[in-house]
């Protein structure tokens, strides 16, 4: 018998909700949308299963989809807090309910949503997660999920990726002279004194760490891809050292400068000496 009807008994719909309050309560949610990223669409489906009285990722069904997404950016780094909550639901599941096998489907459209400076952004939407336990769980792979909607995050456009990748060997030659400050530091009228040197500089963009946005200087876009268009970009920092490098590489500098603002923002800069 499959395993929801085994243990759903006389009211699904109330095992159902009790099943969705411990699901959020041992934190499987949150764990989830740390693998998945803060932006960008997504749909997969992580497989799990009870390895010496813990539960373990066993394995990651993620197409990336064509138009850009489908994979979680941020999987290595949450995958742990992953099992880490999915070993909490076990235990706190009755012990005739415990599973020994979960897959486990996400799905996340991005939304338009006005941000604190009145422009227009994508963002993740509130996902779709659809559990599937033991038995449940047999052939259930991402061509079970819907396709999300939306347009993908900048970062994951196709076409910025294909030039990422042509680009990867200057953009490492640039990533090889990353300059960051050990002091005070002045930008002004294209040219920047960190204290031990002034140089000749393009002011590139900020990072700001709470908002996770990435906000471009430049006068004209350093390229025509997704991420060089738009005013802002949610990245976290790696991203934000990404796209800097990536916009110095185009610019034709020597390397990066990076120093921290008095309001505790990033600045990055394009060294041309």
């Amino acid at each position: 018998m499959p395993w929801f009807d085994q243990h759903a008994g006389d009211d699904p719909r109330a095992f159902l909700e009790r099943l969705d309050e411990l699901i959020a309560e041992a934190g499987v949610l949150d764990a989830l949308a740390l693998c998945a990223g803060p932006a960008g669409l997504r749909r997969f489906v992580v497989r799990a299963e009870l390895r010496e009285g813990r539960v373990r990722v066993v394995g990651l069904d993620a197409p990336r989809l064509a138009r850009g997404g489908g994979p979680p950016s941020a999987f290595e780094a949450g995958a742990s807090k992953l099992e880490t909550a999915l070993t909490e639901l076990r235990r706190r599941l009755p012990r005739h309910q415990a599973f020994s096998q979960v897959s486990v489907g996400f799905v996340r459209d991005t939304v338009v949503v006005r941000d604190g400076a009145a422009r227009d952004a994508e963002r993740g939407g509130e996902p779709e997660v659809s559990f599937r336990f033991d038995d449940d769980g047999q052939g259930y792979g991402v061509e079970r999920l819907r396709q999300p909607v939306g347009e993908c995050a900048p970062m994951e456009d196709p076409a910025y990726l294909r030039a990422l990748a042509d680009w990867a060997s200057r953009i490492e030659e640039v990533r090889g002279n990353w300059q960051i400050a050990r002091g005070d530091w002045m930008f002004e009228s294209s040219r920047l004194d960190d204290g031990e040197r002034a140089s000749i500089a393009t002011a590139l963009g900020t990072w700001h760490p709470t908002q996770r946005r990435f906000s471009w200087l430049l006068a004209t876009p350093a390229g025509e891809e997704a991420p060089f268009v738009e005013p802002d970009v949610f990245v976290d920092l790696a991203g934000a050292t990404e796209l800097a490098c990536f916009a110095a590489a185009r610019l034709g500098a020597a390397g990066v400068f990076q120093g921290t603002s008095e309001q505790g923002q990033q600045f990055f800069a394009a060294l041309r000496d």
